[in-house]
């Protein structure tokens, strides 16, 4: 008996030093890259993170066989910069680790992720989500790190959100100057969206109430044609009745607004790109809408080797007709005449035709140029806009 429990004894020792042991392991700073931001289109076009860009990074030991956030142990999270496009992550906080296998999760901005270990009657490891925040997540699942090996290169950010651009193309001869006051959209997704981390924002059935404006502040520099655009980024939104609307002066006369009602079947889908442009044409101004991935890569003509640059969209939503703008500044008339807003007839079966009627995209022809349609009554895709 006694030689029995001094075994005993001995072996729950040993179990004992042991664990203490594993509890003062020495933690070890983790190191992460990344080079991509990219679109969750089969395509899988991606471009560099801008240098300044925030991510926060998340570990997790696995509970089952596969991630599973609702289940898995949260231990711990760390703040990082984007260096100049480089893929290098410089840390802000790091996160310090063990050896182990962990599942990393990484978004952009960094948002502050709720009830990281299940506490509180919130939903585990949730974000909150408003409009302008270039919101992107990724999973870089089952690595494997040590203190010998301690560096994690991240899978591409996925973005969730939507890109609108405003444009303005004043071709006329007789326009000397532009300035644009505001440009927007009426009935936006209502913000925050609350979802889940590395999932697509829940905004299905959310309410439409919200105004998008852009100042006149944030549009470029008109160049020697005058063309001029600004930017915003969106929560993505379902289809649904809404308005656009731009204030712009000519030539130094009276603020002249151009509003259309927009076509109720056209939603915003994530990690895509809306583009606005007021196309002027003698006499009347046509809205044209171009549809793409959102990559900045592609938009600014990158020429990597094998690279796919996806067929445009483009669609002739309508035109202002009988538009008249005074020639030059001085006296005499000072209203611009924005004439009649006439919708093409056509809009809603192209956009049906396109696949853009619904928020996850599932039906837009991103794979090859022969899966987009031709062209279909007022829509072309000629990337080309004088083409339009």
């Amino acid at each position: 008996m006694i030689k029995y429990l001094s075994v005993a004894l001995l072996l729950c020792s040993c179990t004992e030093n042991e664990l203490q042991l594993r509890e003062r392991e020495q933690q070890f700073v983790i190191r992460f890259s990344t080079a991509n931001v990219c679109t969750e289109v089969v395509t899988r076009t991606a471009s560099p993170l801008t240098g300044g860009t925030m991510l926060r990074i998340l570990a997790f030991r696995r509970i089952g066989e596969s991630p599973d956030l609702s289940m898995d142990r949260y231990m711990g999270e760390g703040t990082y910069r984007a260096i100049n496009g480089s893929g290098v992550l410089e840390p802000v906080s790091s996160l310090l680790l063990r050896t182990g296998t962990y599942d990393f999760y990484a978004l952009t901005p960094d948002l502050a992720v709720a009830n990281v270990d299940h506490e509180g009657d919130g939903a585990k490891c949730a974000v909150a989500v408003e409009h302008g925040m270039d919101y992107a997540t990724s999973l870089t699942a089952g690595q494997t790190v040590s203190e010998a090996s301690p560096t994690v290169v991240l899978n591409d950010l996925g973005r969730h959100c939507t890109k609108l651009i405003f444009e303005l193309m004043p071709k006329a001869g007789n326009i000397r100057s532009v300035d644009i006051a505001s440009a927007g959209l009426t009935n936006m997704t209502r913000a925050p969206v609350s979802a889940i981390l590395n999932t697509a924002l829940p905004i299905m059935g959310v309410s439409k109430s919200e105004e998008l404006t852009i100042e006149g502040s944030e549009f470029s520099v008109p160049d020697d044609d005058l063309n001029t655009s600004a930017f915003a980024v969106v929560l993505p939104r379902e289809a649904g009745k809404f308005k656009f609307k731009m204030n712009v002066a000519f030539n130094e006369r009276e603020l002249a607004e151009f509003v259309a009602d927009m076509p109720e079947t056209l939603a915003f889908t994530a990690g895509t790109q809306y583009t606005f442009t007021l196309k002027m044409k003698g006499g009347s101004v046509e809205l044209i809408l171009t549809v793409l991935p959102w990559n900045d890569s592609v938009m600014q003509e990158q020429d990597d080797i094998g690279a796919f640059a996806p067929t445009p969209i483009l669609i002739h939503v309508g035109t202002w007709e009988d538009v008249e703008i005074p020639g030059n500044t001085g006296a005499g008339n000072t209203t611009v005449g924005v004439g009649k807003w006439v919708a093409n007839p056509e809009v809603d079966a192209e956009i049906g035709a396109f696949g853009l009627t619904e928020v996850g995209g599932e039906g837009v022809p991103w794979t090859s140029e022969e899966n987009v349609p031709g062209e279909t009554g007022g829509s072309k895709t000629d990337p080309d806009p004088d083409a339009v």
